[in-house]
């Protein structure tokens, strides 16, 4: 019986959530003696990594191969649970499924039943829940589902120093930046309204994780809209965790979410995390309501006036990662 692993998913570039948790497994993989291969969505060939290209033929290429006991999918497209279900049927091997947003639970009656038929009849299927929403949803439904955030320590950090003013500085990170995405999902215009209405004290380090897929004729449009041009410092294609310790506390606005990595990812160097409350966070996050800037602008003003410690002694040191390691490790033996 072959032990190889074969883990399926975006490996930067470009910079996001589940590219950053991919790469930063390698060495743990490695240190685990795990033989793998991961299969890039995107176009970055190295060492263990194919790119797909985003080519939509590598799908059935998956039926031809016969070299993997276990596979794991970091889930992105609605069409891919057909894929499970017709995959675990044809190949009958493990499958590991990463599912990283909760979006899944604000799918019409309808496309939820379609989900929840092809979960429950994927063979061989271990289901990894980044929120907890996710798995208390899944559970009750009666489909095997683990709690896992996708949050992996930094292997290393460049500590990247830029330039400031007397301005309190804040970071404030996406994936990619497009008019959707901004509205439905990141809410970029309440932090954009928060930065309108102290710009006088405060200044943005928004992190863009991929230019090139990226809207900035609409990034354009937006900061015109909220006069924010000498307010907001923009960078692409850099890792956030490079850029924190230039900011007084990270910000997440986000509408959907399934956990926020990036939030513990700025505790754990000493930075205050601040993020909506429409999902369980990080333990040490400051919540405040979903879109409610009166609440937005309270907290960052408590958060600043009271020691970072204090703010930050509920943070866990997280090791989901050696968790995932030990049931890659279960499934391949």
């Amino acid at each position: 019986m072959n032990k190889k692993l074969a883990i399926y998913g975006p490996y930067p570039p470009p910079i996001g959530g589940v590219s950053v948790h991919i790469k930063r497994m390698v060495p743990y993989l490695d240190e685990a003696n795990i033989d793998y291969t991961i299969f890039n969505f995107g176009f970055k060939n190295t060492k263990n990594v194919v790119a797909t290209k985003k080519s939509i033929f590598w799908y059935p290429k998956i039926f031809l191969s016969k070299k993997y006991e276990l596979f794991h999918f970091h889930q992105i497209f609605f069409f891919e649970y057909f894929f499970y279900f017709l995959f675990s049927f044809v190949y009958g091997r493990k499958i590991i499924l990463s599912i990283h947003a909760e979006r899944v639970l604000f799918y019409s009656s309808i496309k939820k039943k379609i989900v929840l038929f092809l979960l429950k009849n994927t063979q061989k299927l271990q289901v990894v829940s980044v929120s907890k929403n996710l798995d208390d949803f899944f559970i009750s439904k009666n489909i095997n589902s683990v709690f896992l955030p996708a949050y992996v320590p930094p292997s290393s950090i460049s500590c990247e120093i830029i330039e400031k003013d007397n301005r309190t500085y804040f970071l404030f990170s996406v994936w990619k930046l497009t008019k959707k995405l901004s509205e439905e999902t990141y809410n970029i215009p309440l932090a954009f309204q928060f930065l309108k209405n102290h710009k006088d004290k405060f200044k943005m380090i928004l992190m863009i994780g991929s230019e090139g897929i990226s809207d900035l004729d609409y990034l354009r449009k937006l900061i015109n809209e909220y006069s924010i041009e000498n307010d907001v410092e923009i960078i692409f294609d850099k890792n956030l965790v490079d850029y924190l310790q230039n900011g007084s506390f990270l910000l997440k606005t986000n509408k959907v979410d399934g956990y926020g990595v990036a939030l513990q990812e700025a505790m754990d160097l000493g930075i205050p995390a601040i993020a909506t409350d429409v999902c369980i966070r990080p333990k040490g996050t400051v919540l405040f309501k979903d879109n409610d800037i009166n609440d937005l602008t309270n907290k960052i003003n408590d958060t600043l006036n009271k020691p970072t410690q204090d703010i930050l002694k509920d943070k866990e040191d997280l090791k989901y990662h050696l968790k995932l390691i030990e049931i890659y490790k279960q499934s391949l033996n």
